[in-house]
């Protein structure tokens, strides 16, 4: 079954997730409560006194061996039960004071008694079933003395809400009719609900005491006003304040100092010093707590001098400064920068005879680490040890982080070291923050024995620390390790958050594995982890990489249905998408959608959009945005303006972009090495050498210091000019410059040696660049296989492929049309191609066949790959017979047909008018669980069109509205780039109201597009009647 993910960019019915098998749901499901106090209505054996589902199946052996012992009146001396003792645990204790009939004595002494042994302790559970066994007999019971070890047995939040469902249900079964807690035991069951922030429960508990005929004290309304107020729920905490005023108390200083703190807690500084303010008028002595308070709310507000301030007048109020205080203000001064400050009242401290905390100089070590100061935060470190004052593991991180930052990993190192042999508890963050930094250099062996060492030391790592590795490994390309790393995580049982997945799907999308990443995703949701907008941009990102912009499009719509918002990278990424494709239109109208949905498009957005008016010859559109950008006050910068010269120089308009290079330096926008590059690329080709070495001198004498590119562009023209020797002495000023030669440089030699002939020295090039850790890329594996082939020498030639495809360097549409090419001319020695199509264009199947052997006789396998690139040259020629005769040679092979080789046969059938086949491909395409471009359909649709076939065009059309496409692209490419542009209004309308029958209805600016277009084809009409 697909996943909906999956479905939102393929075709087919939407499907709701499997769920991961280790949950059970995506989401937790809370039933809810009951009131504290129930009726008795039913035995206390109706008390909750089962083992939880998840308990582990007791050993029932050993719990009759127990209960026989017990029986007996002188157990304590079995020697048996000595044997079991170092065994059990307070889940054996807890199942056999359930399930065996035991007497109250013999429980309550074997309770004790298994409480006295080494390395044992009751927990809740075995607490509950204690008090369970004795009220089950009736028996006199101390149960509020039962419960208070109960609560103090309480490790957790879970522990403490198990107390309270115990309580409730023992007092709703009507066991405990005797007992009625103490306002003691209930301030320490509120303390503890407070201690574990459980607020939700105070109030149920509050009632209870009501009930039960106590009256609340100022310590109940204190208790439960403090918990609310430290998670900044103030208008709970009033309400407490009110029952508090109603029974006749009256606010003390521990109630104002709660408010206070609340106020600070939302931020509300202005209410919060109001209070502060009040205290005294109210009778109501201030002590250090309100001001240390206040003073936290202050810094944390940025506000230090006015924290300062307050903290300066405390004596004025007769309180002073306590440890915490001083505290408080040395982490805001030092949060500011201002850590010589904060380090003159480190010593204020000692002069008042208080004793600087662990948190104290954590602090000042912070505080300098983040002001760059390393040596300042060892001194200080120094310091603390010397004053008696042991660093925490807190002390070490942050000081292993500095040093991890410094890249000074080995005394990083030794100072993890230092914390393990200190037995400071170095903790999961302490050993990250080492892992990080050996990620972020690329040691990962080193990352791995930092982990190692941490599960050694009994620290386990968790999902944060895997996710630093995870995303360091793949920056590194290491996706295989990155994947391994994550089924690690599951399998200890670690939970990947968001940033994990995104960190494995970002690498995925940037090295075009985008079907991979959308597993990763698909993973994700299984396992109850809901994508964020940055999980759908890299997702967009990558698709657009690969270009699919339709799929990211697809991907635009499930975000919004997701109830997320797209930003300007989403629209951005996009409109980058669907500039690659050639679709700048889309790209306008995404620029609409973007601005009418409140996002202001920035200098990258435009300059995608410029530079690709410019790189399809629409530079008089490209300025005319590029002027239009300017008032709408978005400074041009330098991207902007290099992409509007790159496209004057390519269209030979080298004065113009001249004039554009001295309007950037007027306007304060310095030009950098890119630009030059560009300028000095448009006079190579120009054949003005000259001038392009002048502007490199010109270059030098602003500064600006030349690129690998700049140089490479400059030998290059050198090589052609037949300047070898200038071209080696650029080679080499390049490289004294530090600028070390590329992939390009090298294939702009390869390329010179093959056309004088010197296949040799062009393969000792490819050689050098190798030695020199330099990868060959697709330009240089293609120059020299053509080489090869202009000297006759077919079996180098191919010998190159195997190389290249050895090298996992994916052969394209130039390399198999050169290789063509040569085994043409080695039959028609005479043959001339002025360009690809020429070659397509007289191409037999014979030579092909020719081409497919020759491969396998030099090991290269015939793929999907090189069949996409056959079927598609014939496919651009319209030669669909010849495409058909390889479509049926790939199945014969096994080779199932790509996305690419369905959209080249779909697109040829339409060209050549044969529509119904056209339709089966696209048929066959979604079967296989690819999504068609909207281009096919349009074309496809257009034609049935104009043969009149409108209804079968309508039939299609709501078919492709069940393939999860953005609505709106849907309209753009198909009505308006399609239908309208031929005048079809009347079906174009029909085809609007299938959309809006199938609550795939546009966006109104789309329908405004249309209503428009309508319009100006209507008027176009009228004006052909009228001429």
């Amino acid at each position: 079954m697909r996943s909906r993910w999956t479905a939102a960019i393929t075709p087919g019915e939407s499907t709701v997730p499997l769920l991961h098998p280790s949950s059970s749901s995506a989401f937790p499901v809370y039933l809810p409560r009951r009131p504290f106090s129930f009726p008795s209505s039913s035995s206390v054996a109706a008390a909750p006194e089962t083992p939880s589902p998840e308990s582990p199946i007791l050993d029932s052996h050993l719990l009759a061996q127990l209960s026989s012992i017990l029986s007996r009146r002188h157990w304590r001396r079995s020697r048996t039960l000595k044997r079991l003792a170092p065994s059990l645990t307070p889940l054996h204790v807890a199942e056999l004071l359930r399930t065996r009939p035991l007497d109250p004595e013999t429980a309550l002494a074997f309770f004790h008694w298994v409480g006295q042994r080494p390395g044992y302790r009751n927990n809740v559970d075995s607490y509950a079933a204690l008090l369970g066994n004795l009220l089950r007999s009736k028996s006199p019971v101390n149960a509020e003395k039962i419960i208070v070890s109960m609560v103090k047995s309480c490790n957790s939040a879970k522990d403490m809400r198990s107390t309270i469902n115990s309580i409730r249900a023992f007092r709703r079964a009507g066991g405990c009719a005797g007992f009625r807690p103490s306002l003691r035991c209930y301030h320490m069951l509120l303390r503890s609900l407070e201690r574990f922030s459980i607020t939700d429960e105070m109030k149920d508990l509050y009632q209870q005491i009501v009930k039960d005929w106590i009256l609340p004290d100022i310590i109940t309304c204190n208790t439960i006003i403090k918990a609310h107020c430290k998670e900044g729920n103030i208008a709970e905490a009033k309400q407490y304040l009110r029952y508090l005023l109603e029974a006749g108390l009256k606010p003390d200083t521990f109630t104002y100092n709660s408010l206070i703190l609340c106020y600070c807690k939302n931020k509300d500084l202005d209410r919060a010093c109001w209070v502060f303010v009040m205290m005294p008028q109210m009778g109501c002595q201030r002590n250090e707590f309100s001001y240390t308070i206040l003073v936290h709310g202050l810094c944390e507000a940025r506000w230090i001098d006015k924290a300062f301030v307050l903290f300066s007048k405390m004596g004025d109020d007769g309180c002073c400064p306590n440890v915490h205080t001083y505290t408080v203000m040395i982490d805001g001064l030092c949060k500011e920068g201002k850590v010589e400050d904060a380090e003159s009242l480190l010593s204020e401290i000692s002069g008042r005879g208080l004793v600087p905390s662990t948190v104290t100089y954590n602090a000042l070590v912070d505080g300098y680490c983040k002001d760059g100061n390393l040596e300042a935060s060892l001194r200080i470190m120094k310091l603390m040890e010397s004053k008696g004052c042991k660093p925490d593991a807190w002390t070490y991180s942050v000081m292993i982080h500095k040093l991890s930052k410094e890249n000074r990993l080995e005394d990083a190192e030794t100072m993890l070291n230092e914390a393990i042999e200190k037995d400071s508890s170095p903790n999961v963050f302490t050993y990250t923050a080492l892992i990080d930094g050996y990620c972020k250099q690329g040691k990962f062996v080193d990352a791995c024995r930092v982990m190692k060492l941490m599960e050694l030391n009994g620290c386990k790592p968790d999902a944060w620390t895997y996710t630093k590795m995870i995303d360091s490994l793949c920056k590194d390309n290491r996706l295989h390790d990155a994947k391994s790393m994550l089924d690690e995580m599951f399998e200890k049982g670690l939970e990947p958050n968001v940033v994990t997945y995104t960190a494995l799907m970002d690498g995925y999308c940037k090295r075009g594995k985008v079907d991979d990443a959308l597993e990763i995703v698909e993973l994700m949701e299984s396992n109850g982890c809901r994508p964020n907008a940055w999980t759908y941009n890299e997702l967009i990102y990558g698709f657009c990489q690969e270009r699919k912009v339709h799929k990211a499009m697809a991907l635009l719509s499930k975000m919004l249905e997701s109830g997320l918002s797209p930003g300007l990278i989403t629209y951005t990424a996009l409109i980058h998408g669907q500039c690659k494709e050639g679709h700048i239109d889309s790209a306008f109208r995404l620029l609409d959608s973007m601005e009418v949905n409140g996002l202001v498009p920035d200098q990258q957005t435009y300059s995608i959009i410029i530079d690709a008016l410019c790189k399809s010859g629409r530079i008089e559109e490209a300025y005319s945005l590029f002027k239009s950008v300017a008032k709408e006050e978005v400074r041009a910068n330098k991207v902007m303006y290099t992409a509007l010269i790159d496209g004057l120089c390519k269209a030979g308009k080298l004065d113009f972009a001249h004039s554009l290079l001295e309007e950037m330096v007027s306007k304060d926008c310095l030009p950098d090495s890119y630009t030059y590059s560009v300028l000095i690329d448009g006079l190579c080709k120009e054949k003005k050498l000259q001038e392009a070495l002048s502007l490199l001198d010109d270059m030098f004498e602003k500064g600006i210091e030349p690129t690998t590119v700049t140089y490479t562009i400059l030998i290059d023209e050198m090589l052609k000019k037949g300047e070898c020797e200038c071209a080696k002495r650029m080679l080499q000023q390049m490289v004294s410059s530090g600028c070390k030669p590329n992939a390009i440089t090298y294939t702009v030699f390869i390329r010179a040696y093959c056309s004088e002939g010197r296949v040799e020295e062009a393969e000792s090039v490819m050689l050098e660049m190798k030695k020199e850790g330099v990868h060959p890329d697709l330009m240089t594996y293609n120059t020299l296989i053509d080489g090869c082939g202009n000297m006759g020498y077919m079996d180098r030639a191919f010998s190159v492929l195997k190389d290249m495809m050895d090298a996992a360097c994916v052969p394209n549409y130039w390399t198999y049309s050169v290789l063509l090419k040569h085994l043409i001319k080695r039959k028609q020695a005479n043959s001339v191609f002025a360009n690809a199509s020429d070659l397509w264009r007289i191409l037999e199947i014979d030579t092909i066949l020719e081409l497919l052997q020759e491969m396998m006789k030099h090991g290269c396998t015939p793929n999907v790959v090189i069949y996409n690139v056959l079927i598609s040259g014939f496919c651009k020629e319209c030669r669909l017979e010849e495409a058909y005769m390889l479509l049926s040679q790939m199945k014969e092979r096994g080779i199932p047909p790509n996305e690419d080789i369905y959209t080249s046969l779909i697109n040829c059938c339409c060209k050549v008018k044969k529509y119904s086949e056209a339709s089966t491909f696209i048929g066959s395409m979604v079967e296989c669980g690819y999504l068609p471009h909207l281009e096919s359909y349009q074309l496809l649709l257009s034609g049935l069109c104009d043969e009149g076939d409108f209804e079968k065009a309508k039939m299609l059309f709501g078919d492709s509205l069940e393939r999860g496409y953005n609505c709106d692209e849907v309209a753009w490419k198909i009505l308006i780039d399609g239908l309208l542009k031929k005048g079809y209004i009347n079906i174009c309308s029909e085809m609007l109201s299938i959309m809006e029958e199938r609550h795939c209805s546009p966006s109104s600016q789309t329908y405004a597009m249309i209503a428009r277009d309508i319009r100006e084809v209507i008027n176009e009409a009228v004006s052909e009647i009228e001429g």
